[in-house]
Parts: structure tokens; sequence; C-alpha cells
């Protein structure tokens, strides 16, 4: 074994995985649907001969959900010996396929360079209110302008939770910053095994945060939230400024808004960054609980123990990923829900990527994004 890798295998204590190889097959998504895997056959390949690991599809197939994490209480972190195996395999040649053409990771390696400008804030109207230069509160974009432009087949709505959240933070009496010079957080790359290009993106993007002087970032994506405020601390150090996520902010503030009611019977799907990644499972629910008409169901995988939506940074999408999406469908019908909802951008779109596909016909369920959701439903 190869001295780096062997390492990674101590840091994160893989060893241990024997010890609860029983329940970690059983509650990992991936194994679930994919007899070939398993955390215990990446464990075992890891010790034996983590160089050969670095071959191997599974580190690409694993979600780095965080399920291991809380099944071991804490005492094995497979996620981040996937991460950092996946930066060993990159630089040996070893990659996993990157889903929509690649298009994905390239737009955000793209997004480093210094000479590209592109428009993000063309889509901020009235009657949102916006300022873009600074300001105590600053809202983080993300990826939905470009979610929503290189996959309208799927109707991502992203974008229209961007607008929500602005909408929302308006009637709180809150014009938030809006950075121009915004680029992807680099969380995806990251975790792709390019940790260069995320180092890019992350020192630009903490040069234009403290350019704005905002005392506080509101994000919306999961991802970019758990880059920003655990990542960004990781690489470089303690952060000058407030991270939290849009739901947060909102249920702290749900005695100033008003909604309209809806007559539905709804569950709330936990993403793996906002839930196990950053202990965020009470906010989206306060907001839910808040709209007058709206029933809350638990599906049977909740919070802590919720399974993934089956892909994760843009990478290795197939038909497991597809039979996890739906299976987790069905888990909320199997609920009595007629809608979904979620607090996460990529989540949603992974939802309704399934919609598309013939088994998603047998099960009759919306799928709708939170945040939009509460936006759409504010009285004048």
């Amino acid at each position: 074994m190869a001295e780096a890798e062997k390492k990674l295998v101590d840091k994160y204590n893989i060893s241990d995985v024997a010890e609860y190889a029983c329940k970690l097959n059983e509650a990992c998504p991936v194994a679930r649907v994919n007899p070939g895997f398993s955390p215990e056959k990446i464990a075992k390949l890891a010790v034996k001969n983590a160089g050969e690991l670095l071959k191997s599809p599974m580190i690409w197939e694993c979600l780095a959900c965080g399920l291991c994490e809380v099944v071991t209480g804490g005492r094995v972190n497979m996620s981040y010996f996937v991460r950092d195996m996946r930066r060993r395999a990159v630089a040996g040649g070893f990659c996993g396929t990157a889903t929509h053409g690649g298009i994905m990771i390239t737009a955000q390696r793209m997004s480093d360079n210094k000479q590209l400008k592109p428009n993000r804030t063309g889509w901020i109207t009235k009657p949102l209110k916006a300022t873009f230069n600074k300001g105590k509160y600053l809202y983080w974009v993300g990826g939905a302008p470009f979610f929503d432009s290189v996959m309208p087949e799927l109707n991502t709505g992203a974008l229209d939770s961007a607008r929500a959240a602005i909408l929302l933070l308006n009637r709180l009496g809150i014009e938030p910053v809006v950075l121009k010079e915004e680029r992807f957080s680099g969380h995806d790359l990251l975790w792709a095994g390019d940790e260069k290009g995320f180092r890019g993106l992350a020192e630009k993007n903490l040069a234009a945060i403290k350019k704005s002087g905002a005392e506080t970032v509101i994000v919306s994506s999961p991802e970019d939230y758990y880059a920003i405020a655990k990542s960004y601390r990781e690489y470089f150090g303690e952060l000058d400024f407030k991270v939290c996520h849009i739901t947060e902010f909102i249920a702290k503030n749900l005695s100033k808004l008003k909604f309209k009611e809806y007559k539905e019977r709804v569950a709330y799907h936990d993403s793996c960054r906002l839930g196990r990644g950053m202990d965020v499972y009470d906010a989206p629910r306060q907001i839910l609980r808040a709209i007058p008409g709206l029933e809350l169901v638990e599906m049977k995988n909740t919070r802590e123990m919720a399974v993934c939506c089956g892909t994760s940074c843009w990478m290795n999408c197939n038909k497991y990923s597809k039979l996890m999406q739906v299976n987790r469908l069905k888990e909320s019908a199997d609920a009595g829900a007629r809608v979904l909802v979620s607090a996460c951008h990529e989540c949603v779109i992974h939802f309704r990527c399934a919609m598309r596909s013939e088994a998603w016909r047998q099960v009759f369920v919306d799928v709708k994004d939170l945040i939009t959701l509460a936006g759409s439903l504010l009285e004048d």
C-alpha cells in the first residue's frame, strides 16, 4: 500500500468499518440497489490495497452522503476518505463519469477564469429588490441561473427558488447584496477530485464577499452552504462573516411572515448536505408547519437517516441513481404524501429527472422546492 493512501485509511478509521459492516451495508443507499457495491467492500480493498482502490469505480459510486458517519457514531469518516481518494485518483489519471456530458463540471472549471464576465444579476427584476455593492446581508445565488439554462427540459425551477428567496428577504425588510463577481462555490469540483479548481474558486469568492462588507451570507444551495461554511474554513481558516441557510434565516423570522392556505399532504426530503452535513433538520419543517392547511408527514427514512437523492457532484448518474430516486419518490407516496418538498435545488432536479422515466409513472407525487413554495404562498 502506498504511504499516502495508508495515511488516509488510518486518518479516517476505515479499518473500523468491519465492526459496523452489517449496519453500514444495510443503511447504504447504493448498496440497497447495487449488488456490486458496499461500504464493506470499499474498506476491505482500502486496507488490502488502497492503490487498487484508486482505480476502482467504487470510490465514484459512493455518494459520500454521510450515512456511514451516522451509523458509526462519527467513528468512520467514509465521506472524507472517498473525497481525498478521488483527488489522488484524478491525479493518477482515474476519474468517474461526469453527468450531462460533463457540462456541469466544465462550467465550474471555466468559472475560475478571471476573463469571464457572466451576467449574474440580469434575472433580478421588479418587484425584487437587491443591491450589487455593499451591505450587511449577502444572498448567495449559486448555480441556479446555470441550471435553468442548461436543463430547460427538466423545468428545474432553480431560478424561481432564487427569486423566491429574495422576495422572502424583501418581506423581512432586507435588500440583500447579490455579487456580480460570484463564481461557483467549488463544492462539486472538490468532491470530484479537483482540489486546485476548488481553491481557485474559493479564493475569488472569499475576496468578493470581503469586498461587499457582508456580515451574513445567506445561501440557498445546501452544497454551497456546506462549501462556504465548512470547506472554506477547512482550507482557508476562520471566516470573518456568518453563514446560514435560507431556511434557517426564514425560520427565525416566521412571526413576520404570513402565508396563504395550502391544503396538501407534504413529505419533506432531507438533503445530505443540509441535513447530515450541516445538521439543519428543524428549520425547513418549521416553515412547512407555518403554512395553513399543509399537513406534514414523515417518510420511513428521515432526518439523519434520510436516503440520498442518488447523485452527488454531478458524477456517475446511472441506472442505480434512477432506482434510488424512484424508491425515494415511492417512499414519500407510501407515507401518504401528495407532494415531496426539498430545500435543495439539486435534489429537486434529480427527482424531476427521474419523473421522466417509466418507473415514475407508478408514483403519483409532485416535487416542489421549499423556498419556491413558501414564496408563492406569501400573503399580499
